[in-house]
């Protein structure tokens, strides 16, 4: 027994010290390519705040790396005129870093402008490079992306390619840097399975959406004990109780957020990302607070549905960032929805299993309960400083 509160102290000390690295993916970046006038067009986006790790990135070829930006990068925003002073550095990594080839002939590439844009995680430097003209019938397409360094700081970026009547999306990371893509042939179902994963690594990749459905599902544990006669396990009545609590809170939250993910994908409901990732966090606050006393008597399956109304915005964020496929939307939509279930089962079994085979006594569950509440009460209120102040 104290074994395991010891256990589940450092558990919850270490997930407190590690907020900061939960509270925002980093690193992301965006790939397009397409075809304007005949001619190629490619347009990437890097987020400034990783502006210091892409002028440092090795490149695809034995060239001496560029030369470092004439001004500081490590500021947390470079003012207007730093950003059109480090233009020329970022150009010439990005010409000598990222490759593509058109039926096996690399294109070379020409700068031709570069501006700011804001996507949901922050402020991104965007730079234009054209090619020349596309050959037809093109038959396949070369990436090599090469901005990975040692440590993968710059994550992974998110890849659309619309060239004739092909579309496709795809994602590179450190481990695909090199990806091929056959042109002419059905793109539906590898389209749809890449939707589906990264749906899946979306609620993965977003703890706070994990968090929120694992607190709302900690007042399950008690239900475990309640039918037993004896205080050294559970019996059946008290399993399919829990489990019956389990399967409404995650039902309602799947519903809710499945239909704002539908109605913010379809600008329906549009509202400031700082907003919703704040009321993402109040709303793992206020779940945790309402486990800690017995006053206010909750519906746990009714505020799933409530909260996951606000959280269903935060994942059509992802998915725009990730952008739907105009070929198949509607695919593409339900892929990822289905993936983000597929995500919360696997978390859910996870975390969930482990504790009820270690958490077998009322007292024990009601650590778990506590501990585990007060844990998630002071991780949600720093992200929800940390989002207020963003």
């Amino acid at each position: 027994m104290k074994a395991f509160t010891h256990i589940l102290q450092i558990f919850l000390a270490s997930l407190f010290l590690s907020v900061p690295a939960l509270a925002h993916q980093t690193g992301n970046s965006y790939l397009v390519i397409t075809e304007s006038n005949g001619r190629l067009q490619v347009e990437i986006d890097f987020i400034v705040r990783d502006l210091g790790n892409l002028l440092q990135a090795p490149t695809l070829s034995d060239a001496p790396a560029p030369p470092p930006a004439p001004t500081p990068v490590s500021a947390p925003t470079p003012t207007p005129e730093q950003l059109q002073a480090m233009q020329p550095a970022i150009a010439q990594v990005i010409q000598a870093s990222l490759e593509v080839q058109l039926n096996e002939q690399t294109q070379p590439l020409e700068f031709v402008s570069q501006s700011v844009v804001l996507h949901n995680d922050g402020l991104y430097v965007r730079q234009r490079f054209t090619g020349p003209g596309v050959a037809s019938p093109l038959k396949f397409v070369v990436v090599r992306y090469g901005f990975f360094n040692q440590n993968d700081k710059l994550g992974r970026a998110f890849f659309k390619l619309q060239l004739g009547n092909d579309e496709l999306s795809s994602v590179f990371d450190s481990s695909t840097q090199i990806q091929r893509f056959v042109l002419g042939e059905s793109k539906r179902w590898s389209t749809i399975g890449l939707f589906t994963q990264e749906g899946a690594w979306h609620i993965w990749g977003g703890p706070d959406h994990l968090l929120f459905l694992l607190t709302l599902l900690l007042p399950g544990l008690m239900l475990l004990h309640r039918a037993t006669s004896t205080d050294t396990g559970t019996d059946s009545n008290g399993a399919k109780t829990a489990a019956l609590f389990a399967l409404k809170v995650i039902t309602a939250f799947t519903l809710a957020h499945s239909i704002t993910l539908l109605a913010s994908v379809l600008d329906v409901i549009t509202l400031p990302s700082r907003w919703i990732e704040s009321a993402i966090a109040l709303s793992i606050m206020l779940s945790a607070a309402l486990n800690l006393q017995t006053r206010i008597q909750w519906s746990q399956w009714k505020l799933a549905f409530i909260f996951g109304l606000i959280h269903g915005m935060g994942f059509a964020n992802g998915l725009r960032d990730l952008g739907l496929s105009r070929t198949y939307f509607i695919e593409t939509l339900l892929a990822f929805n289905v993936g983000v279930e597929l995500g919360q089962i696997a978390a859910v079994a996870a975390v969930g299993i482990p504790v009820i085979l270690l958490a077998k006594k009322a007292r024990t569950k009601q650590l778990v309960m506590t501990y585990g509440s007060w844990g998630v009460l002071l991780v949600s209120s720093l992200w929800l400083v940390q989002r207020l102040m963003d």
